[in-house]
């Protein structure tokens, strides 16, 4: 897979997870709005030390 494309699914996946937190916790359910911000910044920090170590 190209750079690019790496770089912009996990740019997705993030957000996703982002948006699904915010639905979550509009509807009052604290445990799912908790489980996507963790994936969020999991998934965040994850492609961060991959691109800084040149792997995507």
């Amino acid at each position: 897979m190209p750079d690019e494309l790496v770089r912009i699914i996990a740019f997705l996946a993030v957000a996703i997870a982002l948006l699904l937190a915010g639905v979550h916790f509009h509807h009052g359910n604290i445990l799912a709005t908790l489980y996507f911000m963790t994936g969020a910044i999991l998934v965040t920090a994850v492609t961060h030390l991959s691109v800084r170590r040149g792997l995507i």
